[in-house]
């Protein structure tokens, strides 16, 4: 714990914020008005539902599960946490490396030791390498996200269908980019009894503000993390706000649409820049590669107010920056400011 830091980031000196995986698009007034309207009429000084009994349902009736199949939670964080204290706490948690950044932190704080497998040079993930050193500690989870951040590659199905084959504990699969590659092992649930999806709201629902994440695995996994999960750990707005997220996909789709055509212009854009390397995405950023020192890239661009993230220091990604889909304007400030810096250098 001590040698842990608090997860912070810079974000006072930003015009253009590409750093974090936001959806750059917010709610529609007619959706934020229905959600308050809601909100006016329900009691502020009576709890919640204590486990968010009607979310839960109308997730469940979304993705064609019963509502014992899904628990809700503070956001995804809460949901790798909680499944570490169910399963890991004592134990060993393994997962690939580069991955979700607060894997690592989590599985510590939830009081297991985490055991970290690099990916091959491609991103590509070695299932028998991550295979092994599940069976070698006896690894009471594994955790895979795919599509994987900061990389933004999905996984071969075979590689984690081999991983959740084989492995000892359970096998968790991150859906937190789901909607921008529409590549899901959640048939994988009905299937397998030591095996969970987790999802976000922040992404493709515009709904980061909200912090509401949820998992979906077997009836009996669900009643064992629901053990772990505090009562009332999501608030009336963000419940609300997710059932009314749910009732509004076909209207929130249309700002996916547009960022996956952005996601291939901004591609096409660095491919064609002299000094560039962009790695292909399933995601909603794009991970990239400069002549020019990471630090020196992201110190120029936050110079004009840009802000993407340096994940330079993460292992096999030396000189590498991410930066996240944002608006069409904000994505040619981003290509111009950039194409400048390595012009002038």
């Amino acid at each position: 714990m001590r040698a842990l830091r608090p997860y912070r980031l810079d974000q006072s000196r930003f015009q253009v914020k590409l750093n974090q995986n936001e959806n750059p698009y917010d709610w529609p007034e007619e959706i934020k008005e229905e959600v308050l309207r809601r909100l006016r009429a329900s009691p502020w000084n009576r709890y919640p539902s204590v486990d968010a009994a009607p979310l839960r349902q109308a997730l469940a009736e979304a993705m064609g599960l019963s509502s014992d199949m899904v628990a809700v939670t503070n956001g995804s964080n809460e949901a790798i946490l909680a499944l570490i204290q169910t399963y890991a706490t004592g134990g060993s948690v393994v997962y690939p490396i580069p991955t979700y950044s607060m894997v690592r932190p989590l599985t510590v704080i939830g009081g297991a030791t985490p055991i970290e497998v690099p990916l091959r040079p491609d991103f590509s993930l070695d299932a028998q390498a991550l295979l092994t050193k599940a069976i070698e500690t006896n690894a009471r989870l594994v955790f895979l996200a795919s599509p994987n951040n900061p990389t933004g590659n999905l996984f071969a199905r075979e590689a984690i269908l081999a991983v959740a084959g084989g492995s000892p504990g359970v096998v968790i699969v991150d859906e937190a980019y789901f909607s921008f590659s529409r590549t899901s092992f959640l048939d994988e649930v009905l299937r397998r009894d030591r095996f969970a999806v987790i999802r976000t709201f922040s992404k493709a629902f515009s709904l980061a503000g909200a912090r509401v994440g949820w998992i979906m695995a077997n009836s009996q996994i669900i009643a064992e993390v629901s053990k772990v999960l505090p009562p009332y750990n999501l608030d009336l707005f963000a419940q609300t706000t997710a059932i009314v997220a749910l009732e509004h996909r076909d209207l929130l789709e249309k700002h996916v649409r547009v960022i996956l055509r952005e996601r291939d212009r901004v591609f096409a854009a660095l491919s064609q820049m002299e000094g560039v390397h962009p790695y292909p995405s399933e995601a909603n950023f794009i991970l990239f590669r400069t002549r020019l020192p990471a630090q020196e890239v992201f110190d120029r661009l936050l110079e004009r107010g840009i802000l993407v993230r340096d994940v330079s220091s993460y292992p096999l990604l030396e000189g590498c920056l991410r930066v996240t889909i944002g608006r069409p304007q904000e994505n040619d400030l981003f290509l111009e400011a950039l194409e400048e810096i390595l012009r002038k250098r």
